[in-house]
């Protein structure tokens, strides 16, 4: 194809070939490129993100250091099987190790206040299965009971609303702050020689017996890059490009209060199969979710609010979690996730020099270090 203006001799010549590109510069892509780097040292090494940051939900996402709340994996063992169900659970908390093994503490802001799970009227039905539960997880955490039920003085300290009659706790679980974690791997993927081209829009795969031709628009003009492995890392427009992967986009909605004085509660906190959760942010507070009042409105891909899930929300902080607490809104926005039809993450060759890493399905901060160490195995 024509190059573009800015094709110049020395870019064409060492800037447009590499030996492994990485489409998509989030939580996957960046610690595929980071594992690539580790165990090819001498590999030329490309990170392409269309935008002129990380996009999607690497950093729009609600920070949970988590691996499931107790009825999502009661749910995903009902529809999914016992054993499904817990292989996923211990890829998350295997990823969640290997997260904490890459980079410190202090680099991400992680924070093991714990997670916990506040239970309603239609949810009591989970405490009637935790027992069973518990000797399900034994096998992966090691701890008799993963997930306990707080006594009544520890529920009432948290200051939650009438409607919550039972807290689960899971010691286990913590948080970090996404911008930073982003920040690290960022850091350290630059340190390792990756070179990483913000507002780099693949437009086009094309592969032929030897490589892969990969067609990219800048600012400055559209020119192609040449790469011998190629490896598709963008979640939820991961079909944009290999059209025969069935990923769906999953619109997820968060907001953030003011500071709160004497907030009441420190931690993680799911609800309703985790399709709400919310956290402490220092004194404030977050909570997203609400996408199963809108399945087919939020399976897209254009970052937006909408009222219906604004409103639920809003009447979620003011009921349930902040009774009687005055706040404000500050902050408002929406992050795109990635489903597979089975929650199972894919990883696999799906041509000669072409491969996607997708695990996500709500959980790239647990399985993203994971699904960058199995792409490596694809490329050995």
């Amino acid at each position: 194809m024509t190059q573009g203006p800015i094709s110049s001799y020395w870019e064409k010549s060492a800037l447009s070939q590499t030996d492994i590109c990485i489409i998509g510069a989030g939580i996957i892509g960046l610690s595929t490129a980071i594992s690539a780097a580790l165990a090819f040292p001498n590999k030329r090494i490309v990170v392409l993100e269309r935008g002129p940051r990380t996009m999607g939900a690497s950093t729009r996402n609600a920070g949970f250091a988590c691996f499931g709340s107790a009825s999502e994996l009661l749910h995903d063992m009902k529809i999914l099987g016992n054993d499904k169900a817990l292989e996923i659970a211990q890829q998350r908390i295997k990823g969640l190790q290997m997260l904490r093994n890459r980079f410190s503490d202090d680099h991400i802001k992680y924070e093991l206040h714990g997670g916990y799970e506040i239970i309603r009227e239609k949810e009591m039905h989970v405490l009637d299965s935790l027992d069973s539960l518990n000797k399900h997880m034994s096998q992966i955490t090691g701890l008799e009971s993963t997930y306990t039920v707080l006594n009544r003085r520890e529920h009432r300290r948290l200051g939650f609303g009438q409607s919550v009659k039972a807290v689960i706790y899971n010691q286990l679980e913590g948080q970090i702050h996404s911008g930073y974690l982003i920040q690290a791997m960022e850091a350290k993927a630059l340190s390792l020689g990756i070179r990483i081209e913000y507002g780099s829009n693949v437009l086009d795969l094309k592969e032929n017996s030897k490589v892969m031709e990969i067609t990219i628009q800048t600012l400055l003009g559209t020119y192609s890059m040449i790469s011998k492995e190629t490896v598709v890392c963008t979640n939820a427009w991961i079909s944009t490009l290999v059209p025969q992967i069935d990923i769906k986009p999953g619109r997820g909605q968060i907001i953030v209060t003011s500071p709160i004085e004497n907030l009441s509660f420190t931690g993680a906190f799911h609800v309703d199969e985790g399709y709400y959760y919310f956290r402490n942010i220092g004194k404030r507070v977050l909570l997203g979710g609400g996408r199963n009042l809108d399945f087919e409105g939020e399976s897209t891909h254009e970052f937006a609010s909408t009222d219906i899930i604004q409103q639920a929300l809003l009447e979620m902080l003011k009921e349930e979690i902040l009774p009687g607490k005055s706040f404000t809104i500050e902050y408002n926005w929406s992050g795109i996730m990635g489903f597979s039809k089975d929650k199972q993450s894919i990883v696999q060759r799906v041509s000669p020099h072409c491969s996607i890493a997708f695990g996500c399905n709500g959980m790239g901060i647990a399985l993203g270090s994971l699904i960058g160490e199995q792409v490596i195995e694809l490329l050995s």
